[in-house]
């Protein structure tokens, strides 16, 4: 105190040609230019020079500064006892040791003398209950904080007094409640980004920018697109995918390509655990009781996580096995099934059919199906039941229809295979269950075996020894489970679904029925195909029509209406006739699909006047046709196909060139097929077609390259 009372009471401000000086010698400005800013004109008239003497001024004082300030400490400190200073804080900061650092910042701490003693400040985010993780404390002071939308902010102060410190967040007043004497709570909901402060700004005790982040939607994909399983009676699919935030359902969604309009189905898949951040997995589908059994469908993996939020795959075509159903009735509740999922043609047309159905069925049911038949087409309407309830009814309905006195035995039957299936998975998961359950189980499986048998009226050894085998090995995976044997448990279980799906699915009934429903599918697809032929020929015949100016398409009331209209009437054709095949278990569903889609493509083609896409889409559409016929006489243990069978494969009679005809784009050969074939009567009719007089030179040349010519 003592040295700053001696050196202020010596202080001297410098006077202003002092400083004038030292800003010149520190800006190296020669004669003095700030002095002569003051100067006047002595003489009158010379007003020119005097401007441009001023204007070299300010030229030069544009470089004007002023210098780094010098202390001269050896002037006023002549025995340098400045350094006892710097000697005494270095043998400080080594006493202080690890302390050094906080002593020398609390040195220039200055408390507010706004500040209140005791007073603290407590923090702390929750997160949402479905994110699972637990809340966080927010550290005091000023700091940047994340937090998930839809946590909650607590805020607790204490020692404050009788009234809560003022906050702010997003530009509003927090709102405090008192909890205690001094003490105050606030808590509230972050949706959006936003800059909490504690106190005024002349004394802030804590100041938080707290940005919020959205959840994300899960993100799934087909590892393995859906296909049709060996059995030809499921569909197996494979997926894979991550979620941040777990996973509360995953499922398949199903929509027909034919019906954009028309209700979809969901098939539930198994969930990972709901923490799992990433998570695959794959299952066999059992889809034969789907309203859209036997359609082409466009599936789509959906899975929610525990926000609620879905995330789906890019969809994925494939086609659906239908049941292999064998009694008419069955069939006809097959068909209303799907028009009431297609929404065609409405309710009030359904109702009338199922009471016609009901009134006087094609094909035997037992009394208690009758009955069954007849209530539920009473009461069906234009408004009741809902979809839902009804297509678990129709689907009954089909089940007692196709097995008739076998249907109770058979549903017990399907019950207890469930069931053992269920406590063996469980048991594989970490949860096993007790012996004698399993036990219980097992004998209530064999029972319903035998009752399935005695109701089908087949009580011979094979059965017997299937019924062994599976109880030998539903033992065989208990004792596993027990010796804690899981992988091997796994491998037998995975044998058992697969004999317990044998019994439930079985296959046709005998060897000549399966002849004559494959020979039935051979005659149907020949219609078809000879049918498309005819439509592909008055097609062409359209094409070589002249016409005139710049003419871009026909008219809908031009005979291209026409034909758009017999292409689909044959397009609904193919499909009930994919259907029939998928449920008597008949191959070629891949090709039929694509001999669907080729359909779709020519309807729109003439209905839009393009003869030229119409008559492609016609040649791939028979040449899928003749590969579904391939598949058919490819058949283990085929009959003979109608007609001397079809071509072989690369012997397609539409000729054309891409994915379903002609690959090479060469001429194609009849080949070897029989006098009286499908391939061998449509060369004969282009022949006689080709032969006619006045047939224009278009026609001929179209015909030529049809026949193989050039």
């Amino acid at each position: 105190a003592f040295a700053l009372r001696h050196a202020i009471r010596r202080y001297r401000p410098p006077a202003p040609e002092a400083a004038d000086r030292r800003i010149e010698r520190d800006s190296r400005l020669p004669h003095r230019p700030l002095a002569a800013l003051g100067d006047e004109p002595a003489l009158a008239g010379a007003m020119p020079l005097w401007d441009a003497h001023r204007a070299r001024l300010d030229r030069s004082l544009a470089t004007a500064r002023v210098g780094l300030p010098r202390p001269d400490f050896a002037a006023h400190d002549p025995f340098a006892l400045r350094f006892l200073l710097l000697l005494g804080l270095i043998a400080a900061w080594i006493a202080a040791g690890s302390q050094a650092g906080p002593r020398l910042a609390a040195s220039v701490d200055f408390t507010s003398p706004f500040a209140r003693p005791g007073l603290g400040v407590q923090a702390w985010i929750t997160p949402p209950r479905w994110a699972g993780t637990t809340p966080r404390l927010i550290g005091a002071g000023t700091g940047k904080v994340r937090a998930l939308a839809g946590s909650t902010l607590s805020v607790v102060v204490t020692g404050a007094g009788s009234a809560a410190p003022a906050a702010r967040i997003a530009g509003k007043a927090l709102d405090f409640t008192n909890i205690a004497t001094g003490s105050f709570r606030a808590r509230l909901r972050l949706d959006h980004t936003a800059t909490m402060t504690i106190g005024p700004f002349w004394n802030r005790i804590a100041r938080y920018r707290i940005t919020v982040i959205e959840p994300t939607p899960p993100r799934i994909g087909f590892a393995a697109p859906p296909g049709p399983a060996g059995d030809g009676q499921h569909v197996a699919l494979a997926w894979r995918g991550t979620s941040r935030y777990g996973l509360t359902a995953l499922g398949l969604d199903m929509a027909p390509v034919d019906a954009p309009g028309a209700v979809p189905d969901h098939a539930a898949l198994p969930a990972p655990p709901a923490h799992a951040a990433s998570f695959a997995g794959s299952a066999r589908l059992d889809l034969l009781a789907s309203p859209l059994a036997g359609m082409m469908v466009d599936g789509t993996l959906a899975a929610v996580n525990r926000d609620g939020q879905t995330g789906t795959s890019s969809p994925v075509r494939f086609q659906l096995p239908a049941p292999a159903l064998h009694n008419q009735v069955a069939r006809a509740i097959e068909v209303l099934r799907h028009d009431l999922a297609l929404g065609t043609p409405g309710r009030t047309v359904l109702a009338a059919r199922l009471r016609a159905l009901a009134a006087a069925p094609p094909g035997p049911l037992t009394p208690g199906t009758r009955k069954a038949l007849a209530r539920f087409a009473a009461g069906f309407g234009p408004a009741t039941p809902d979809y839902a309830q009804a297509q678990a009814s129709l689907w009954m309905l089909v089940q007692r229809a196709e097995l008739g006195a076998t249907y109770k035995a058979v549903q017990k039957f399907d019950e207890a295979a469930q069931a053992l299936r269920q406590a063996l998975k469980r048991g594989l998961a970490g949860h096993p269950a007790d012996r004698q359950t399993i036990e219980r189980l097992i004998s209530r499986l064999d029972r319903a075996m035998q009752a399935r048998q005695a109701a089908h009226g087949t009580p011979d050894a094979r059965a017997a020894a299937r019924r062994s085998a599976i109880d030998r090995l539903a033992h065989r995976i208990e004792n596993e489970l027990a010796a804690g044997e899981t992988a091997r448990a796994r491998q037998d279980l995975a044998k058992l679904r697969q004999m317990l799906d044998r019994m439930q699915n079985p296959s046709a009934r005998s060897e000549s029925q399966a002849a004559q429903r494959q020979q039935e599918a051979a005659r149907h697809l020949a219609s078809i195909m000879r049918q498309e032929a005819r439509l592909m020929d008055q097609t062409a015949q359209q094409e070589t029509m002249p016409r005139f100016g710049n003419q871009a398409a026909i008219p809908e009331s031009s005979p291209s209406a026409g034909l758009a209209g017999r292409q689909d009437a044959l397009r609904r054709q193919l499909s009930s006739a994919a259907r029939a095949m998928a449920g008597a278990g008949l191959p070629g569903q891949a090709q039929l699909g694509h001999g669907q889609q080729a359909m779709g493509s020519a309807g729109n083609a003439l209905r839009a006047g393009d003869m030229r896409a119409g008559l492609s889409g016609e040649r791939a559409a028979i040449a899928a046709l003749q590969q579904a016929q391939n598949a058919l006489a490819t058949m283990p243990g085929k009959a003979a196909m109608p007609g001397g069978g079809p071509s072989g494969l690369g012997q397609h009679a539409a000729g054309g060139a891409g994915e379903f005809g002609n690959q090479n784009d060469s001429t194609v050969s009849i080949g070897k097929a029989g006098a009286h074939s499908d391939a061998r009567r449509i060369q004969g009719e282009l022949i006689r077609r080709d032969a006619a007089p006045g047939l224009p030179p278009e026609a001929h040349r179209y015909y030529g390259r049809l026949l193989g010519g050039e």
